[in-house]
């Protein structure tokens, strides 16, 4: 189904906009993400964003036109779809209504008292919960990064989010005052409900009631003992940590407390420069919070169980391998390989001082295998085919609510070293929630790799929209035949789940047997 792209409203006073340029032609192909045209307002030149992923149908607006906010100004979908002949897209009024969001019990009096000031609600403007991934249908509000009746300038992060994928941030697209928060902390939003209402400059905000309300009960009795030591040197004088959304990224991929780093920008926010500083420092500035202990419970006394909400990465991953395992026929193909060499090699590069794993070692050795047989580097999407020509691997990295997938890219052309560094680097900013959504999307193909918890072999279900996953279990002795005499060799069994639509079970075995040859004589890795 064709979706449209909709003129935004990029200033507090703006009622239309004319398209400079458009910066994706008829036919390209749009991610989530991508800037997709450059919009004159009454304020300044700005980009326009796609928030889904597809194929630009078609413009409506072309450049040097006039468009009213809210209207249609392209359609993107799947390629080749049909666009329907008129524009009647009544869902651009839709977004702005506050009803499908009953959570917060103060918005409703709020909204009454709104039109006797702002006559209709003309000088509000709605912060929606964008598509912050390509699986993203909801959003979490982790934390308000800033109350009702403060300030906000066009582009201040506003609300940290939790999506199926990691933590974002969502930043104003408008300058003026945060006059009301729809969506409490803690709760769920659609992607394209308002969260939260900007009033234009001059224009009264409500008093700051419903900003306290959504806080939940229920993890009161454990933040005492966790929470306040790190959370105190943050709050000088009552006022929350301010730090740039790139320092707070490079804080979180360092692992560096920003509540132990001065802010040297306006009103004392940190900045990029003062992370910078504060690493060059040393680890003095980074001290780790401790756990606290979990409370033992009384000899005879059965501790409680915890109930946890459904984390929205979870949800995801709950629905879409719902979807896949009855929607996609898969077939399973096992082999063993002899891994005394590939552990030879690695230990080698040990005696280097190089930090070559036995998973960086099968990760060159699938991205090679693919290069070799593309037949296996396909993905079914809709009645069509599509065959890459690039080799990406993804890597299942294990998170504490749930999977992820990172994507090495073009994995096939890299060495050793580089694959070792970028799949730990990948995985380090998994954990810590900082991947952007292109790290993870697409790919050839997934390692799933289980050996190092002992596990000898399993299969694993194909990630869509990938066609394969390589199952790889712990590297272990065992008493095998080799030359017609008993021996003990290190040895390895991997499972490759297909899709049936594509693969054929001629082709998958093909790819193994490059695979195993590749594993068993390492040195071809190196041509």
């Amino acid at each position: 189904m064709a979706i449209p792209i909709q003129m935004p409203s990029l200033s507090p006073t703006m009622t239309e906009g004319k398209i400079v340029k458009w910066l994706k032609k008829q036919g390209d192909k749009v991610s989530s993400g991508d800037a997709v045209a450059e919009v004159e307002t009454d304020k300044s030149n700005l980009e326009i964003e796609a928030y889904d992923d597809g194929y630009l149908l078609q413009v409506l607006v072309g450049e040097g036109e006039m468009a009213k906010v809210g209207a249609p100004i392209a359609y993107i979908g799947a390629k080749g779809e049909k666009v329907g002949a008129g524009k009647q897209v009544a869902p651009a009024a839709a977004p702005p209504e506050q009803k499908p969001q009953p959570a917060p019990a103060a918005p409703a009096p709020q909204a009454a008292a709104k039109p006797a000031s702002s006559g209709g609600g003309d000088n509000r403007i709605a912060i929606q919960m964008p598509s912050l991934s390509p699986t993203m249908t909801e959003g979490k509000i982790v934390k308000w990064l800033k109350k009702q009746g403060d300030k906000v300038s066009s582009g201040d992060a506003v609300a940290e989010v939790e999506t199926d994928k990691s933590n974002l941030e969502i930043e104003a697209y408008d300058n003026g005052t945060l006059a009301e928060i729809v969506v409490g902390e803690n709760q769920m939003a659609k992607v394209g409900a308002p969260i939260a209402y900007l009033t234009a400059k001059g224009a009264k905000a409500a008093p700051a009631a419903p900003a306290a309300q959504p806080k939940p009960p229920a993890p009161a009795p454990e933040k005492p003992a966790a929470a306040k030591p790190a959370a105190a040197p943050a709050q000088a004088g009552g006022r929350r940590l301010r730090a740039s959304p790139v320092a707070k990224r490079i804080a979180r991929e360092k692992g560096l407390d920003l509540t132990q780093v001065s802010g040297s920008g306006p009103s004392g926010r940190v900045v990029k420069r003062d992370i910078e500083e504060a690493l060059a420092r040393g680890p003095a500035a980074v001290p780790a919070a401790k756990k606290a202990p979990a409370a033992q419970p009384a000899p005879g006394v059965r501790p409680e169980p915890t109930v946890l909400p459904l984390s929205s990465m979870r949800k995801v991953i709950a629905q879409r391998m719902t979807e896949v395992k009855p929607g996609v026929p898969h077939f399973y193909l096992t082999i063993e390989v002899d891994m005394e060499a590939a552990s030879k090699v690695r230990e080698e590069a040990k005696a280097m001082d190089l930090k070559v794993s036995v998973n960086d070692l099968i990760v060159k050795a699938v991205a090679m295998a693919v290069r070799r047989y593309p037949k296996i580097n396909v993905s079914l999407q809709g009645d069509k085919v599509v065959q890459f020509h690039s080799v990406d691997v993804g890597i299942a990295v294990a998170l504490e609510e749930g999977l992820i997938t990172p994507i090495l890219r073009d994995a096939d052309q890299k060495g050793l070293q580089a694959i070792a560094s970028g799949v730990r680097e990948l995985a380090e900013r998994a954990r810590k929630r900082a991947l952007k959504p292109e790290e993870y999307t697409g790919g050839s193909i997934t390692v799933s790799n289980l050996g190092m918890y002992g596990i000898d072999q399993f299969v694993a279900v194909i990630n869509p929209p990938q066609a394969s996953i390589l199952a790889v279990g712990a590297v272990s002795e065992k008493a095998v035949v080799r030359d017609g005499q008993l021996a003990v060799r290190k040895m390895m069994t991997a499972t490759l789940s297909c899709d049936h639509r594509v693969i054929d079970g001629a082709i998958g075995a093909e790819f193994l047997r490059e695979l195993r040859g590749l594993l068993e004589h390492p040195t071809r890795l190196l041509f």
